[in-house]
């Protein structure tokens, strides 16, 4: 009988979630101190490891928050080569300040991007500004408990249910299940966008929400395409139907991309990389081998979060000519979106 590679690591595990446990109760008791600010500081984070859909829910918040308040994101800036706090600017590269924080600054020039291991210091920084935000937006941060955020969204994958999961290595949970309990709202995302009702309330039974959340389900609608370099849209999908197509994703959950990608065209293949990898010369070479394998009609279709990192490596033009990107927004189910919005904007106006 053969046993999984990731039963063997049970122990392990169970080690692991002593330890996160140990640290929560410290946390949650006081003898480890955790800081509290007087402005918003909204928290949007994951219990698994691996993509669940944070980015376009922070973008969702910066959407709807923008207009009104003076808003900073604040992230560890994960895969960069600098450390410290940094305040991104127009000179900053995904090297410098993270893929992901530079994305949401090319998107919103007006926001104000910091990047700092210790949140602490990004937030000192902020507040020091000459014109400091009213809100600060915390990326991946719910485990980084020396920072309590006034209001906490914790983001779940539907395809990877956190209350059949357990703790790392054997599993993905980065902290007990019990950790859940912080959070004010659950986001279960990227849900097909025709989830029944039924199966919309067996999922909320599983998850055994406190009486203090609110769950809300969500889906990623994908966006037609657009040129990495001059920004341009296809007038249909049936530009791409006479192309062969590399689909190329360096994120944490390449799947539900490579399934959008296969509906824009028959002959697909893919190509995968590490979440956040920084592209070497070697990988733009095996882009344009895997390219012009594909024959001389080929494009590479890749996320937005990878457009970002290629549009700073100086690539070849028989490489940038070829290369589109699938930009995502995402929506919550159920006609929810509004009582979703009103949830945050009512702990924001009372803070």
């Amino acid at each position: 009988m053969k046993v999984s590679p990731r039963l063997l690591l049970l122990p392990f595990s169970w080690l692991f979630c002593l330890i996160a446990r140990t640290r929560n109760y410290l946390y949650n008791t006081g003898v480890f101190k955790s800081n509290t600010y007087s402005i918003p500081v909204i928290s949007v984070g994951n219990i698994t490891v691996g993509g669940t859909g944070k980015t376009p829910l922070t973008e969702l918040l910066i959407k709807t928050l923008s207009p009104q308040f003076k808003c900073a994101l604040l992230s560890r800036g994960y895969g960069r080569k600098t450390k410290g706090p940094v305040l991104a600017s127009e000179k900053s590269t995904p090297s410098s300040i993270g893929d992901e924080p530079k994305q949401m600054h090319l998107k919103y020039p007006d926001l104000t991007v910091m990047v700092a291991e210790k949140r602490i210091l990004g937030i000192q920084q902020l507040l020091n500004l000459s014109t400091p935000p009213d809100i600060i937006l915390m990326d991946d941060a719910y485990q980084h408990r020396p920072v309590t955020p006034g209001f906490s969204i914790l983001v779940t994958d539907y395809y990877r249910p956190m209350h059949q999961d357990f703790c790392l290595p054997a599993g993905n949970l980065r902290e007990p299940l019990s950790g859940r309990k912080r959070a004010n709202i659950i986001i279960v995302n990227k849900c097909p966008k025709d989830l029944s009702e039924k199966e919309r309330e067996t999922i909320i039974k599983s998850l055994k929400p406190y009486p203090h959340q609110q769950v809300f389900f969500s889906c990623i609608n994908y966006q037609p395409p657009r040129k990495l370099f001059n920004g341009k849209a296809p007038s249909s999908k049936s530009d791409f139907s006479k192309h062969p197509i590399l689909a190329m994703a360096g994120i944490g959950n390449p799947a539900p991309f490579f399934r959008e990608a296969q509906k824009h065209g028959s002959q697909l293949k893919t190509l995968t990389f590490p979440d956040h990898h920084d592209f070497s010369s070697a990988d733009v070479k095996k882009m344009i081998l895997k390219i012009n394998e594909a024959g001389p009609e080929a494009i590479m279709l890749t996320t937005e979060k990878d457009a970002v990192r290629l549009q700073h490596k100086g690539l070849p033009t028989e490489l940038s000519e070829k290369i589109w990107y699938i930009p995502i927004e995402l929506k919550i189910l159920f006609n929810q979106q509004d009582t979703f919005i009103k949830t945050v904007e009512h702990y924001v106006r009372k803070n």
